[in-house]
């Protein structure tokens, strides 16, 4: 029986979700997952005119984080990596905020950069990947930002962070409910004028997809399903291009209610699905990608090997977005 030694807590605080991932490092380095929990949040929607986050987000954290730690405690995982993504990074407050969390809660939360939140994305997903992925582009889709990268073997070449998620596109077009095809558009055309600012999005075309994130884990639960396919459908799980379309019009053509009764979603995914969708799909035709493999793993699976595993001698950093 293990001795708990080796356990560490990860938590995620998101703009859409606060996510704990308690893991345990093995003898072959290899990270296995022995608890996880959820907490839903809608972080940053509400800022003042100076770009803060609210008081009132910052004081919903921090009993969510009183409970992880305590969590955590329960796991014998002594050790607690905390990062904040999007919602925290895009508000003009950040030391306010990190300061009242660590005086609420002796938890130190760390402030990823668009590029570090891509390169322990990448981190994570790539282990996992089949031996014949050994090139290819990786999105993840938050609530507050897009993160996209190329790798190639085990170097990560470019990424780069698009300040659009499926929560503030959501905010910021369509709203909650049917989308037009005007506010789907409005939505490409903002994302491909951010694309072309990086040429290598458009210069590897055929390649997989490989999507991380609640809105791409969603999309893949609905075909499992909508395919009668039984658990477990897989790590990663493959879906094709017209699936994609598919999915982007057909949920953009539903109300809340419908999408939940019809494909079974969440509510707290149902109302942004749709921006979360057409992201995917704009970036997915941008790039000319053949294929989306819908990873399981993503940026707690990378922290959590970065931090188990790395000596500071050997630490590896991200790349330049450009």
């Amino acid at each position: 029986m293990s001795d708990h030694r080796n356990r560490l807590g990860v938590i995620d605080i998101g703009s859409n979700s606060i996510r704990l991932i308690i893991y345990e490092a093995g003898s072959d380095r290899a990270c296995r997952m022995v608890h996880k929990a959820k907490e839903t949040v809608r972080l940053g929607v509400n800022r003042d005119e100076q770009g803060n986050l609210s008081e009132e987000d910052i004081q919903t954290v921090i009993p969510i984080l009183q409970k992880f730690k305590s969590i955590c405690a329960a796991n014998r995982a002594d050790d607690i990596r905390a990062v904040a993504t999007a919602a925290v990074r895009q508000s003009a407050n950040t030391e306010q905020i990190t300061a009242t969390w660590k005086q609420e809660t002796g938890i130190h939360v760390q402030i990823l950069s668009g590029e570090e939140e891509a390169y322990y994305g990448f981190l994570g997903v790539t282990r996992s990947m089949p031996a014949h992925v050994q090139e290819g582009f990786i999105v993840d889709i938050g609530g507050g930002s897009t993160e996209i990268s190329y790798f190639k073997g085990d170097q990560l070449l470019h990424s780069t962070s698009l300040p659009c998620g499926a929560v503030n596109m959501t905010i910021q077009n369509g709203g909650r409910d049917r989308w037009s095809d005007t506010s789907c558009n409005q939505l490409e055309r903002k994302l491909l004028t951010m694309l072309e600012q990086y040429p290598w999005t458009g210069e590897h075309k055929g390649l997989p997809l490989i999507g991380l994130g609640g809105g791409i884990r969603a999309l893949a639960r609905m075909e499992r399903e909508r395919r009668h396919q039984s658990k477990p459908a897989g790590d990663p799980y493959t879906i094709e291009p017209d699936t994609i379309r598919f999915y982007a019009d057909a949920l953009a053509n539903l109300s809340v209610e419908e999408r939940i009764n019809q494909f079974d979603l969440a509510a707290d995914r149902a109302d942004i699905i749709v921006a979360g969708t057409m992201i995917l799909r704009t970036v997915f035709d941008h790039m000319d990608c053949n294929l989306l493999l819908a990873s399981w793993r993503g940026l707690s699976d990378g922290l959590a090997h970065h931090t188990m595993n790395m000596t500071p001698q050997a630490d590896e950093r991200p790349v330049n977005g450009r």
